[in-house]
């Protein structure tokens, strides 16, 4: 009764003042239909008005909140990952992921208590692979509004090109795997990156490369070092902050070398060339089909330099897939290993990773396990925000850290979320060796559960 007199009496002022000429003839189609959406609310939720669906009004998003949500209506994320295209693989890794958050929240945690127990409903959007359309499936789907969370692209290149849209729609997003800082670096608000950046990535090879130097009787300025990269966002800002660090610690970079992926079908003449200098170490940072030709080079060439990629396929089942024990004793640097002290000591997590092996029968690996935090990071923010609107649940991320948060300290590293740019400012990577098929965390010591063996005996070193 009280907000149909409300609605009465607003009608009655604005005929008035349309009489008066205070209002074009335009608006008033716009504002009435508006006052009776808005009663019409009121009288099936109880007086709480529901946000409406279309383009995001100025301080919120299309998304509904918690307080018109019925209490059966499933919370809705978006998984935006490279489901086709040549990086297929991450984006089969993150709907794998999704699959295992979704029945670790709706079934062990019974969905979202502070919500009366909502289920959540990840949804997986295909990018592609090719960063010059990805905005176009997001643009329709976030467009359409209901979505609370969008999780990725842990491509960076496509991760760039959804900050517009994402401020646009207001709908925060976390970024999974995603390791090129200019992500979080261009000045979007509603982008939040928890996993280690290439800049962190860089420092944690080269002191590995020290460590191993010392291992094997050896001065780490005596290693002639090989760049081998794709001539993407991810692989040029590796290489990029590679070459820089390089030169800071006074390291031998003999070889450096890029190739186009859409293009590159042969190896050998990349190999050779490297092998020519002389390179005792490369760091390669490629995609699964380009590290298939790699290696399929390397060893039809006979040359076995010490392999320390950058992380994204040299951390994938897919390398496994290809190359068999052969796979056993490379090493790479990464964001995230499945059996990383922080991921160990979390049950919560080791019981999500448990039903992701059992179900799935593969490790959860380097685009998964990205994935699976930051939807739960989101998870958590839901939780915290007592609601599903999205820029309240922006708001929640940006208070969260390793203190204060259960998912947090997952990540390796002491950080939390940057409150200008989003990124996770403690983030720390880790060095993994391939062991009997699978990875294993082996560096630095703080972080890492495994041991690490010697590349050419697969055995513990001899301490010299």
């Amino acid at each position: 009764m009280i907000w149909g007199l409300c609605a009465v009496l607003a009608l009655n002022d604005i005929i008035a003042k349309l009489k008066r000429g205070c209002i074009m003839k335009k608006k008033l189609a716009l504002i009435l239909a508006a006052i009776i959406a808005f009663s019409a609310a009121a009288g099936c939720s109880g007086g709480k008005a529901s946000t409406s669906s279309g383009t995001a009004p100025a301080t919120s998003s299309t998304a509904a909140s918690t307080d018109t949500g019925k209490s059966g209506d499933p919370v809705k994320f978006l998984v935006y990952a490279c489901v086709s295209g040549g990086t297929s693989e991450s984006g089969r890794q993150c709907t794998l992921a999704a699959e295992t958050a979704q029945w670790y929240i709706n079934e062990k945690l019974g969905g979202f208590p502070s919500l009366g127990g909502r289920p959540i409903q990840i949804e997986v959007l295909d990018s592609t692979s090719d960063a010059a359309t990805a905005t176009l499936p997001l643009e329709r789907a976030l467009s359409k509004g209901g979505y609370t969370s969008v999780i990725g692209n842990s491509n960076s290149s496509i991760a760039l090109t959804m900050l517009p849209i994402l401020e646009k729609y207001k709908v925060p997003t976390v970024t999974g795997a995603a390791a090129n800082k200019a992500v979080s670096d261009q000045g979007c608000s509603f982008v939040f990156q928890p996993a280690a950046t290439s800049s962190s990535f860089i420092p944690t090879q080269l002191d590995f490369l020290a460590d191993y130097a010392k291992r094997i009787g050896k001065d780490v300025k005596d290693l002639k070092l090989g760049l081998l990269y794709s001539n993407d966002a991810w692989g040029t800002d590796q290489s990029n902050n590679t070459r820089k660090q390089v030169s800071e610690r006074g390291l031998k970079l003999v070889s450096d070398e890029g190739y186009e992926g859409s293009s590159f079908t042969d190896a050998t003449p990349l190999i050779t060339k490297i092998q020519n200098a002389g390179v005792d170490v490369i760091l390669p940072s490629a995609y699964p089909n380009d590290l298939k030709l790699i290696f399929t080079a390397m060893n039809t060439l006979n040359y076995h330099p010490l392999v320390v990629g950058g992380g994204a396929a040299m951390t994938w089942p897919s390398l496994y897939k290809d190359l068999g024990d052969k796979v056993n004793g490379l090493t790479s640097v990464d964001s995230w290993c499945w059996d990383q002290k922080g991921a160990k000591e979390n049950a919560g997590w080791m019981e999500m990773n448990a039903h992701y092996e059992e179900k799935n029968k593969e490790f959860l690996a380097g685009q998964g396990g990205p994935t699976l935090f930051s939807i739960m990071l989101a998870y958590e923010a839901v939780e915290n925000a007592k609601s599903d609107d999205p820029v309240k649940v922006r708001d929640e991320l940006r208070k969260l850290n390793k203190s204060n948060s259960k998912w947090f300290g997952v990540i390796n590293g002491d950080g939390d979320f940057d409150d200008t740019t989003g990124l996770n400012t403690g983030s720390r990577a880790i060095i993994l060796q391939w062991q009997n098929g699978k990875p294993t965390s082996v560096y630095p010591q703080e972080y890492a559960t495994g041991v690490l063996l010697n590349p050419d005996t697969m055995k513990p070193f001899e301490k010299k």
